[in-house]
């Protein structure tokens, strides 16, 4: 866990190396909610939950002009921790990097989002419990999403959703979702002294927006490999996935873009179930189209996306499918992981390089 956190520490001191002043501050808060099995035919298992959170979080200023006006957000570290009566995975444990920002620029609402992974007392793969069929490793992936309101800089209460599984790395593999609510307090005011350095930024650079380049909007593609673990205890292994993505996107600001994508992936393993059942037919390359947005933060950036099938394997039954993921750009290149689902359900973790073509 040590060694977890310092490469953390390490990540998100260099996401804010580039600013020149930095606010620090501290969230505690009480959380509770309910957990439902990423499965509605199990709705029995689920429960409530209760537990406590702590944020370390880090603020700074942009060097660029337009980043300033746009408002430079809150990169985090939180610990996470949720009791869960009824559970048969124990409880939850959970390390996530997080960023936070004013949704559409509100005094007194922010966004938030946060991937990191999460741990329970009792996976199946320690206590051999066959009636677990949510959680089947100590370690899995740990999604959290969420709005906060602040009636004051210092008091906030927060509504939450967040998901846990292993991206099918061991099985079982069902995941569970929670429904959460926070109420905390945020300890270390930095807001007064943002404010006032972001009053002296603004008036010590109003020269460089005219220097401060954007692209129009963008086209690019990515190609993004991965494995799964079978969902067929028949088949065991792993399984090679892919996607190539083509997309075009719109900026509508410096830091945010609008866009559509077509994807073609290939999942193997859905081929393998299907020439089982008719020793035949082999599943073409699938075809989605999506809606995507993103988010950049300097030369970090969020992106996610949603849309319907067009040609798919006869072994999904959700006709939506949806990415999430984060990226480093350098130049016109990209590298990330995203996660590719349906429904919530995870299909593979996809490790990305990507090509960007701005149109100025």
């Amino acid at each position: 866990m040590r060694r977890w956190t310092t490469i953390a520490l390490a990540l998100l001191s260099a996401l804010v190396v580039q600013s020149q002043e930095t606010f620090l501050s501290w969230d505690f808060s009480l959380n509770a909610g309910y957990m439902m099995p990423n499965n509605s035919a199990y709705r029995d298992n689920a429960s409530s939950t209760f537990g406590l959170d702590a944020t370390c979080w880090w603020r700074g200023l942009d060097s660029s002009y337009w980043r300033v006006l746009q408002g430079y957000p809150s990169f985090g570290i939180k610990v996470s921790y949720a009791h869960i009566p009824r559970s048969l995975a124990g409880d939850r444990i959970g390390l996530t990097g997080h960023l936070r920002q004013p949704l559409f620029g509100s005094k007194y609402w922010e966004w938030s989002a946060g991937l990191g992974v999460s741990a329970y007392t009792k996976p199946r793969s320690i206590t051999g419990d066959t009636s677990n069929i949510f959680i089947g490793s100590l370690i899995n992936c740990l999604i959290d999403l969420g709005i906060t309101y602040r009636p004051v800089d210092n008091l906030f209460l927060s509504a939450r959703v967040l998901h846990t599984s292993n991206g099918m790395l061991m099985w079982p593999n069902m995941g569970l979702n929670y429904f959460q609510v926070d109420v905390g307090y945020t300890f270390g005011n930095y807001n007064a002294d943002w404010k006032s350095a972001l009053q002296r930024r603004r008036e010590c650079y109003p020269e460089m927006a005219d220097t401060c380049r954007m692209p129009k909007s963008e086209f690019g593609i990515a190609f993004s490999p991965g494995t799964v673990m079978a969902r067929d205890l028949d088949f065991e292994g792993y399984y090679f996935c892919y996607d190539v993505s083509l997309y075009y996107q719109k900026y509508t600001s410096s830091t945010f873009a609008l866009g559509a994508a077509v994807d073609f992936w290939y999942n193997f393993c859905d081929t393998r179930h299907l020439n089982r059942e008719d020793g035949v037919y082999n599943i073409p390359l699938y075809l989605s189209a999506m809606f995507v947005f993103e988010h950049f933060w300097g030369p970090v950036s969020l992106k996610a996306g949603i849309g319907p099938n067009i040609v798919v394997s006869p072994q999904v039954t959700i006709p939506f499918y949806e990415r999430v993921g984060a990226y480093y750009n350098f130049g016109r290149n990209c590298l990330g992981v995203a996660v590719n689902a349906h429904g919530g359900r995870v299909e593979f973790i996809e490790w990305t390089y990507g090509r960007r073509f701005p149109v100025w």
